[in-house]
């Protein structure tokens, strides 16, 4: 299955005529190890290409995506830069880039080069989504919803693009539309990083709270990242059901895992007898965000 971001299913089909049958194989080789998630199987090979062939545009890009796999961002940067210098005229490669633009938090640059891909290639979905995120990122929620739905049009089954729609209209304020575009990602792709919290979050806020106790316990049998969280907001909706010892077991928990809201309301309510939460801390909004 194709990354969402930096998909290398074009490569196969794009790689310039005039390069030498070997070299040729070879990378495409390394493109079926990189999509594989063998990185060093797949960076030797194209190693040996860039050494035969080192006017080789897709092969600079394809050691690009490498390195932004790896995290490592200053080469990946100097690689597309490399790239761009041999072709201009790639939209995978600014697809790429749009992504460690992204990555690094610099929605600007993220939004320049998915701009620049769908100059290229208007119906790139991959660019769509991430011009999308790159506005979700600057906070513009219209604009990065008008963006997906693009994605969207092209691959109505994008999971990832109908995971960042549903964030959007829960960022909106639309918990229900956004509930249920996240359980359709979800059903297409059960991996997508921080995909159940987001559900439920977007229950717990449109305070179908017998929901999202059910979403929120399987957020914290599966994933170890945002268990504080998950126990705090499970802990609430247990609160707001009133069932004050199921409540404070959780948030006794949340404690334990340093969340700081939880300690106020452990310290003013469950070692006390009162019945609500005196100046209860309001909870700031969860950002959601997706990791590439």
């Amino acid at each position: 299955m194709k990354h969402p971001l930096i998909s290398m299913s074009c490569v196969l089909l794009t790689i310039p005529s005039l390069a030498q049958p070997a070299t040729r194989d070879i990378l495409a080789e390394a493109v079926v190890a990189y999509e594989a998630g063998q990185l060093d199987s797949a960076m030797a090979r194209i190693g040996r290409v860039i050494t035969q062939e080192p006017a080789s545009a897709k092969a600079f890009k394809l050691r690009g995506d490498i390195h932004q796999r790896r995290r490592e961002y200053d080469a990946a940067m100097a690689d597309y830069r490399t790239s761009e210098d041999l072709d201009q005229n790639d939209p995978r490669l600014y697809v790429s880039r749009s992504a460690l633009y992204i990555t690094q938090g610099n929605a600007k640059g993220g939004l320049r080069e998915a701009d620049k891909a769908l100059d290229l290639a208007p119906l790139d979905a991959d660019a769509w989504y991430n011009r999308a995120w790159a506005l979700y990122q600057g906070n513009d929620l219209e604009a990065a919803l008008k963006s997906v739905r693009k994605a969207l049009d092209v691959d109505p089954r994008f999971p990832e693009a109908l995971y960042l729609s549903g964030v959007i209209k829960g960022a909106r304020y639309d918990e229900e539309a956004g509930v249920e575009e996240i359980d359709q990602a979800l059903r297409l792709n059960p991996g997508i990083p921080g995909g159940l919290m987001s559900m439920a979050v977007l229950l717990y806020e449109g305070k179908r709270y017998q929901e999202a106790i059910t979403k929120f316990t399987e957020v914290i049998a599966s994933d170890t990242t945002e268990l504080a969280d998950a126990y705090y907001y499970r802990a609430d909706c247990h609160y707001n059901l009133g069932n004050k010892e199921s409540a404070c077991e959780d948030w006794n928990r949340s404690v334990r895992l340093g969340d700081r809201d939880a300690a106020f309301i452990k310290r003013n309510y469950c070692d006390t007898d009162a019945s609500k939460i005196p100046k209860k801390p309001k909870r700031q909004r969860r950002r959601t965000t997706i990791e590439f």
